[in-house]
């Protein structure tokens, strides 16, 4: 868990091309598991060029659970795998699989598939560039 200030992220993930669509910008830095979870910010071992739809509400949504979770008991413990899907040479991940599972009981427990997709975006995993369609 983080104790410190998160600082603003400087590293661009394989398949940065970042830029503005109607909704805001198409792209985050998405952490494989959450800065909330890890307190580390720019490990490029720990973020994908993502969607704002897969890290948030998707993957946030599940990180949120986790971190909710952890922080009701500090006997509480998680096993946590993200996975990012990437097809051949790509430089963009198609999705990621989130696995988890809580180690003393069943409250969380999820073996889930998030795709990197953006509604009217036209995504070339190949190289990360898109078109608004």
């Amino acid at each position: 868990m983080p104790t410190s200030k998160r600082e603003e992220l400087t590293i661009n993930p394989t398949g940065w091309h970042n830029k503005k669509i109607a909704t805001g910008w198409l792209y985050n830095r998405c952490h494989l598991i959450g800065y909330q979870l890890t307190g580390q910010n720019n490990n490029w071992k720990n973020l994908i060029t993502g969607t704002r739809s897969l890290n948030d509400p998707a993957m946030s949504t599940y990180e949120n659970e986790i971190a909710h979770y952890l922080k009701t008991s500090s006997n509480h413990y998680v096993r946590y795998s993200v996975r990012p899907i990437f097809r051949g040479n790509e430089l963009l991940a198609r999705g990621v699989q989130i696995r988890a599972q809580s180690v003393a009981d069943n409250t969380i427990h999820f073996n889930i598939y998030i795709f990197n997709i953006e509604s009217g975006i036209k995504l070339n995993y190949q190289d990360g560039t898109s078109v608004v369609q």
